[in-house]
């Protein structure tokens, strides 16, 4: 089903759900938003409705945020900072960092635009790894609240997800885009998960408890 706002096409997908939710996805500001399957076409188009100034507004914030082409001048965020591209070419791929702001890119000759993405992502990948592997056992003593394990993705939608079953947590690769305040915002988050399933008011007194400022973190993401 496709609603549109005016001249934006609002895709609608009805799921095993509780709740309804909202997504503006990079990077052209495509609209969608998923629903429970008892909900009403009605009730749908208006809850899209009530939304209308904050989808016009963040759809034209993205449409106007340049998509990275990982060329020289570029700038890429690493926790939280931005560091300036220089990209050059040779045999292998790698990133080095500067303390001027700074980073050195190499890539490989006649190198794609998807190429040189994927290797920042895994590059990423690396960077959250090293990081994941000290704080969530710190937070884990901390809070006394336990994982079976964790890996990480790339998540369009998600900085981070639980599997309430098993405990398993999956952390999104980007994250290493941002603050490390916030990487332990979604690392409690996620382990909060592991004794409360849902958002109610169990699970914010356990962020309360753990990190009184977890909202300033989860608006920088959102942001």
């Amino acid at each position: 089903m496709t609603y549109f706002l005016d001249d934006i096409p609002v895709t609608v997908e009805k799921k095993k759900i509780k709740n309804l939710h909202i997504y503006i996805k990079p990077p052209y500001g495509d609209v969608k938003v998923t629903a429970p399957k008892y909900v009403s076409d009605k009730e749908i188009q208006g809850f899209i409705e009530e939304r209308r100034d904050w989808i016009f507004k963040n759809v034209e914030k993205m449409k106007a945020t340049p998509v990275l082409s990982y060329d020289t001048g570029d700038r890429i965020p690493i926790w939280g900072e931005f560091y300036t591209l220089s990209v050059l070419e040779d045999t292998r791929y790698s990133l080095t960092t500067h303390e001027d702001g700074t980073a050195d890119l190499i890539v490989r000759e006649g190198c794609t635009q998807e190429q040189k993405e994927a290797f920042i992502l895994e590059w990423y990948r690396k960077e959250l790894t090293e990081r994941v592997d000290i704080l969530l056992p710190q937070w884990e003593a901390f809070t006394g609240l336990h994982s079976s394990g964790w890996q990480s993705k790339v998540m369009k939608s998600r900085w981070g997800t639980c599997n309430t079953k098993t405990k398993k947590i999956w952390l999104n690769v980007r994250l290493a885009e941002h603050p490390t305040k916030c990487l332990e915002y979604v690392i409690l988050h996620e382990l909060a998960h592991t004794v409360v399933p849902n958002h109610g008011t169990e699970f914010k007194a356990v962020l309360d408890k753990y990190m009184p400022e977890w909202r300033q973190y989860r608006k920088m993401l959102k942001d």
